[in-house]
């Protein structure tokens, strides 16, 4: 049976995961970074399309905001009232005015605001302040502009990045869960599968998680948000791990116990 089939398999058979008990670490370790890639695929999309809107408005708004000077901390501008750019999920202030603050922000949604004397940046409700102050350097508007161009210019590259770090990050994740259910696995199969060693629940735990881990990354890539998911995951992970260990056979009786038994 080939990787894939296994994963197919994954999916719905407790009985065939747990011929998988055998399989070697090796074969198993790469089922869990493919498992994880497909997983992934749904988070894949949804940060490429974020991340190539973020280039393109942030070239839009290059060319919408005037021309400024950021100078001993102030930025300086030709303009008599705040500009402010709200058609967009993500709404660009910029004020050299000094009659925005913080507080004005409020009502918009997602933010970057350049004011007088800081940058604020709000997502999600949480806001981060950055002064000019703190950057130590005096930056115009061509010089940022160069600067974005040259991003824009890598945004593939800076994409695979991304992509690649979430990538390594939930897969690391996922080894620690799997770690974490073969321990679970440990406790559970004194009553179903006691003749198991840790090895063979670590190997049956890598595949188990298949159903739970491929449910929520569809869910989570439909936009649907299941209250309690972290509960809910590891009760299908354990009550799918107790499935898989009911159908461990029991270990073949030799021939001198039989004949003792005799």
């Amino acid at each position: 049976m080939n990787i894939f089939q296994q994963f197919i398999k994954s999916l719905y058979s407790p009985e065939t995961i747990a011929k998988f008990r055998m399989a070697k670490i090796g074969r198993t370790i790469l089922y869990v970074f493919l498992l994880m890639l497909i997983a992934s695929i749904p988070m894949f999309i949804s940060l490429t399309i974020s991340l190539s809107a973020l280039f393109a408005a942030g070239d839009q708004y290059m060319q919408e905001i005037p021309d400024f000077d950021i100078e001993n901390g102030v930025l300086q501008a030709d303009q008599e009232e705040p500009y402010v750019n709200d058609e967009d999920d993500m709404t660009l202030v910029f004020d050299s005015t000094g009659d925005m603050s913080g507080g004005d922000l409020e009502e918009y949604g997602n933010v970057i605001a350049f004011l007088e004397r800081e940058i604020i940046f709000v997502t999600g409700g949480v806001a981060e302040r950055i002064a000019y102050q703190e950057f130590g350097i005096d930056v115009s508007k061509q010089e940022l502009e160069n600067f974005y161009t040259t991003l824009s210019d890598l945004s593939i590259l800076i994409i695979t990045i991304v992509l690649a770090g979430f990538y390594l990050f939930n897969t690391a994740l996922k080894f620690l869960g799997i770690f974490t259910l073969s321990v679970i696995a440990l406790a559970m199969k004194k009553n179903t599968a006691d003749h198991l060693r840790y090895r063979h629940c670590w190997i049956l735990a890598a595949y188990t998680v298949t159903l739970p881990t491929i449910l929520f990354a569809v869910l989570e890539g439909l936009g649907l948000l299941i209250p309690f998911s972290f509960v809910i995951y590891w009760i299908i992970a354990a009550v799918m791990m107790n499935l898989v260990l009911k159908q461990v056979p029991a270990p073949k009786t030799r021939p001198a116990e039989e004949n003792t038994l005799n």
